[in-house]
Protein backbone atom coordinates (compact mmCIF):
# COMPACT_ATOMS: atom_id res chain seq x y z
CA UNK A 1 0.00 0.00 0.00
CA UNK A 2 1.24 3.46 -0.92
CA UNK A 3 0.00 6.43 1.07
CA UNK A 4 0.80 10.02 0.14
CA UNK A 5 0.18 12.72 2.75
CA UNK A 6 0.28 16.47 2.09
CA UNK A 7 3.01 16.13 -0.52
CA UNK A 8 4.49 19.40 -1.77
CA UNK A 9 7.38 19.78 -4.20
CA UNK A 10 8.87 22.98 -5.60
CA UNK A 11 11.74 23.31 -8.05
CA UNK A 12 14.37 26.05 -7.61
CA UNK A 13 13.70 29.41 -9.22
CA UNK A 14 9.99 28.72 -9.77
CA UNK A 15 7.12 30.74 -8.39
CA UNK A 16 4.60 27.92 -7.95
CA UNK A 17 5.03 24.37 -6.63
CA UNK A 18 5.15 21.47 -9.09
CA UNK A 19 2.96 19.56 -6.61
CA UNK A 20 0.63 21.07 -4.03
CA UNK A 21 -0.81 19.18 -1.05
CA UNK A 22 -1.17 15.81 -2.76
CA UNK A 23 -3.05 13.23 -0.71
CA UNK A 24 -3.53 9.81 -2.26
CA UNK A 25 -4.04 6.20 -1.22
CA UNK A 26 -2.96 3.44 -3.63
CA UNK A 27 -4.10 -0.03 -2.51
CA UNK A 28 -1.94 -3.09 -3.17
CA UNK A 29 -2.56 -5.06 -6.37
CA UNK A 30 -4.35 -2.12 -8.00
CA UNK A 31 -3.95 -0.42 -11.37
CA UNK A 32 -4.05 3.38 -11.32
CA UNK A 33 -4.09 5.64 -14.37
CA UNK A 34 -2.39 8.99 -13.81
CA UNK A 35 -3.89 11.69 -16.03
CA UNK A 36 -2.89 15.29 -16.64
CA UNK A 37 -1.71 17.70 -19.29
CA UNK A 38 1.98 18.34 -19.87
CA UNK A 39 3.37 20.10 -16.82
CA UNK A 40 0.58 18.83 -14.54
CA UNK A 41 3.07 17.18 -12.19
CA UNK A 42 2.80 13.52 -13.25
CA UNK A 43 6.51 12.95 -13.84
CA UNK A 44 7.44 14.81 -10.64
CA UNK A 45 5.05 12.65 -8.64
CA UNK A 46 6.42 9.46 -10.14
CA UNK A 47 10.01 10.53 -9.52
CA UNK A 48 9.17 11.13 -5.84
CA UNK A 49 7.32 7.83 -5.53
CA UNK A 50 10.29 5.93 -6.96
CA UNK A 51 12.89 7.75 -4.87
CA UNK A 52 14.55 9.55 -7.78
CA UNK A 53 13.90 12.81 -5.94
CA UNK A 54 13.80 13.42 -2.19
CA UNK A 55 10.59 14.43 -0.48
CA UNK A 56 10.68 18.11 0.47
CA UNK A 57 7.42 18.38 2.39
CA UNK A 58 4.81 15.80 3.34
CA UNK A 59 5.18 12.03 3.45
CA UNK A 60 5.25 8.99 1.19
CA UNK A 61 4.60 5.75 3.06
CA UNK A 62 5.01 2.21 1.76
CA UNK A 63 3.10 -0.21 3.98
CA UNK A 64 3.27 2.43 6.73
CA UNK A 65 7.02 3.02 6.44
CA UNK A 66 8.33 6.44 5.25
CA UNK A 67 10.09 6.06 1.92
CA UNK A 68 13.40 7.39 3.24
CA UNK A 69 13.42 4.65 5.90
CA UNK A 70 12.93 1.74 3.50
CA UNK A 71 15.63 -0.88 3.33
CA UNK A 72 17.51 -1.58 0.11
CA UNK A 73 15.51 -4.78 -0.33
CA UNK A 74 12.23 -2.89 0.13
CA UNK A 75 13.26 -0.25 -2.41
CA UNK A 76 14.03 -3.05 -4.85
CA UNK A 77 10.33 -3.97 -4.80
CA UNK A 78 9.71 -0.79 -6.82
CA UNK A 79 10.53 -0.28 -10.48
CA UNK A 80 10.12 2.50 -13.03
CA UNK A 81 9.95 2.14 -16.80
CA UNK A 82 10.58 5.70 -18.02
CA UNK A 83 9.50 7.36 -21.22
CA UNK A 84 13.14 7.90 -22.21
CA UNK A 85 15.21 4.86 -23.15
CA UNK A 86 17.16 3.70 -20.10
CA UNK A 87 19.67 1.24 -21.47
CA UNK A 88 23.13 1.26 -23.04
CA UNK A 89 22.96 1.52 -26.85
CA UNK A 90 26.43 -0.02 -27.37
CA UNK A 91 25.56 -3.16 -25.38
CA UNK A 92 23.57 -6.02 -26.83
CA UNK A 93 20.09 -6.82 -25.60
CA UNK A 94 21.44 -9.69 -23.49
CA UNK A 95 24.33 -7.61 -22.13
CA UNK A 96 21.91 -4.89 -21.07
CA UNK A 97 19.76 -7.39 -19.18
CA UNK A 98 22.80 -8.90 -17.47
CA UNK A 99 24.20 -5.50 -16.51
CA UNK A 100 20.97 -4.25 -14.93
CA UNK A 101 20.49 -7.59 -13.18
CA UNK A 102 23.92 -7.13 -11.59
CA UNK A 103 22.73 -3.86 -10.03
CA UNK A 104 20.26 -5.95 -8.03
CA UNK A 105 22.88 -8.63 -7.31
CA UNK A 106 20.83 -11.05 -9.39
CA UNK A 107 22.46 -13.92 -11.25
CA UNK A 108 19.29 -15.73 -12.31
CA UNK A 109 19.90 -16.35 -16.01
CA UNK A 110 16.67 -18.36 -16.28
CA UNK A 111 14.73 -15.27 -15.20
CA UNK A 112 16.50 -13.16 -17.84
CA UNK A 113 15.74 -15.79 -20.49
CA UNK A 114 12.10 -15.62 -19.43
CA UNK A 115 12.15 -11.83 -19.81
CA UNK A 116 13.56 -12.22 -23.31
CA UNK A 117 10.67 -14.53 -24.15
CA UNK A 118 8.02 -12.31 -22.54
CA UNK A 119 9.30 -9.26 -24.40
CA UNK A 120 9.70 -11.04 -27.72
CA UNK A 121 13.40 -10.25 -27.90
CA UNK A 122 14.84 -13.78 -28.20
CA UNK A 123 15.77 -13.32 -31.86
CA UNK A 124 17.50 -10.01 -31.04
CA UNK A 125 19.52 -11.02 -27.98
CA UNK A 126 22.89 -10.51 -29.72
CA UNK A 127 21.91 -7.27 -31.44
CA UNK A 128 23.26 -3.93 -30.20
CA UNK A 129 20.47 -1.97 -28.54
CA UNK A 130 21.10 1.00 -30.82
CA UNK A 131 20.20 -1.14 -33.83
CA UNK A 132 16.77 -2.12 -32.52
CA UNK A 133 13.62 -0.63 -34.00
CA UNK A 134 11.65 1.84 -31.90
CA UNK A 135 9.18 -0.83 -30.84
CA UNK A 136 11.90 -3.28 -29.82
CA UNK A 137 13.67 -0.54 -27.85
CA UNK A 138 10.43 -0.01 -25.93
CA UNK A 139 10.26 -3.75 -25.25
CA UNK A 140 13.84 -3.77 -23.96
CA UNK A 141 13.09 -0.77 -21.73
CA UNK A 142 10.08 -2.68 -20.38
CA UNK A 143 12.03 -5.91 -19.84
CA UNK A 144 14.72 -4.07 -17.85
CA UNK A 145 11.99 -2.66 -15.59
CA UNK A 146 10.92 -6.21 -14.71
CA UNK A 147 14.35 -7.58 -13.81
CA UNK A 148 13.84 -7.07 -10.06
CA UNK A 149 10.38 -8.75 -10.09
CA UNK A 150 8.75 -5.55 -8.78
CA UNK A 151 5.66 -5.51 -6.60
CA UNK A 152 5.07 -1.86 -7.56
CA UNK A 153 5.61 -0.81 -11.16
CA UNK A 154 5.55 2.75 -12.52
CA UNK A 155 5.04 3.00 -16.27
CA UNK A 156 5.59 6.44 -17.81
CA UNK A 157 4.39 6.81 -21.43
CA UNK A 158 5.87 3.43 -22.33
CA UNK A 159 4.13 3.08 -25.71
CA UNK A 160 5.00 6.46 -27.23
CA UNK A 161 5.90 6.35 -30.90
CA UNK A 162 5.82 2.61 -31.52
CA UNK A 163 4.10 0.29 -33.97
CA UNK A 164 0.70 -1.25 -33.15
CA UNK A 165 2.14 -4.76 -32.75
CA UNK A 166 4.69 -3.70 -30.12
CA UNK A 167 2.10 -1.53 -28.39
CA UNK A 168 -0.33 -4.44 -28.03
CA UNK A 169 2.52 -6.75 -27.00
CA UNK A 170 3.45 -4.41 -24.13
CA UNK A 171 -0.17 -3.78 -23.11
CA UNK A 172 -0.83 -7.52 -22.92
CA UNK A 173 2.26 -7.92 -20.74
CA UNK A 174 1.08 -5.14 -18.41
CA UNK A 175 -2.36 -6.74 -18.18
CA UNK A 176 -0.73 -10.04 -17.19
CA UNK A 177 1.29 -8.32 -14.45
CA UNK A 178 -1.84 -6.67 -13.07
CA UNK A 179 -3.53 -10.06 -13.03
CA UNK A 180 -0.59 -11.41 -11.02
CA UNK A 181 -1.12 -8.79 -8.31
CA UNK A 182 1.53 -6.22 -9.26
CA UNK A 183 0.53 -2.66 -8.33
CA UNK A 184 0.74 -0.57 -11.52
CA UNK A 185 0.75 3.23 -11.81
CA UNK A 186 0.36 4.08 -15.48
CA UNK A 187 0.66 7.35 -17.37
CA UNK A 188 -0.22 7.72 -21.02
CA UNK A 189 -1.68 10.27 -23.41
CA UNK A 190 -3.43 7.31 -25.06
CA UNK A 191 -6.50 7.28 -22.82
CA UNK A 192 -7.77 4.06 -24.41
CA UNK A 193 -4.80 2.31 -22.81
CA UNK A 194 -5.71 3.57 -19.34
CA UNK A 195 -9.34 2.63 -19.98
CA UNK A 196 -8.21 -0.86 -21.00
CA UNK A 197 -5.79 -1.47 -18.12
CA UNK A 198 -6.72 0.58 -15.07
CA UNK A 199 -9.50 0.34 -12.50
CA UNK A 200 -9.06 3.88 -11.14
CA UNK A 201 -7.84 7.22 -12.46
CA UNK A 202 -6.18 10.11 -10.68
CA UNK A 203 -6.22 13.49 -12.41
CA UNK A 204 -3.56 16.15 -11.82
CA UNK A 205 -3.70 19.71 -13.07
CA UNK A 206 -1.13 22.43 -12.37
CA UNK A 207 0.32 20.37 -9.53
CA UNK A 208 -2.98 19.72 -7.78
CA UNK A 209 -4.91 16.47 -7.46
CA UNK A 210 -8.34 17.46 -8.74
CA UNK A 211 -10.13 14.16 -9.26
CA UNK A 212 -10.12 10.47 -8.34
CA UNK A 213 -12.61 7.97 -9.71
CA UNK A 214 -13.32 4.48 -11.00
CA UNK A 215 -12.77 3.98 -14.72
CA UNK A 216 -15.89 1.86 -15.25
CA UNK A 217 -18.12 4.47 -13.63
CA UNK A 218 -16.64 7.23 -15.78
CA UNK A 219 -17.09 5.16 -18.94
CA UNK A 220 -20.73 4.41 -18.04
CA UNK A 221 -21.42 8.08 -17.38
CA UNK A 222 -19.48 9.68 -20.23
CA UNK A 223 -19.16 6.91 -22.83
CA UNK A 224 -15.39 6.84 -22.68
CA UNK A 225 -12.51 8.03 -20.52
CA UNK A 226 -11.47 10.39 -23.31
CA UNK A 227 -14.85 12.14 -23.30
CA UNK A 228 -14.68 12.56 -19.54
CA UNK A 229 -11.16 13.98 -19.71
CA UNK A 230 -11.90 16.42 -22.52
CA UNK A 231 -15.05 17.63 -20.72
CA UNK A 232 -13.01 18.05 -17.55
CA UNK A 233 -10.37 20.13 -19.37
CA UNK A 234 -13.09 22.29 -20.93
CA UNK A 235 -14.60 22.88 -17.52
CA UNK A 236 -11.20 23.85 -16.07
CA UNK A 237 -10.54 26.22 -18.97
CA UNK A 238 -13.87 27.95 -18.34
CA UNK A 239 -13.07 28.75 -14.71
Amino acid sequence: MIEIKNLIHKYPNTSTPALQNINLHIPPASAIGLLGENGAGKTTLMSLLTGLQAVQSGQILLDGVPFEQLSRAERHQISLVPQDFAFYPLLTVWENLCFFASLYDLNDKAHLEELLEKSGLQAHRKKLAKHLSGGLKRRLNFAIGLINRPKILFLDEITVGIDPVSRQFILNAVKTLIGQGVTVIYTSHYLQEIEQLCERVVLLSQGELLYQGKVQELVREHGSLERFYLAFLDKQAGK
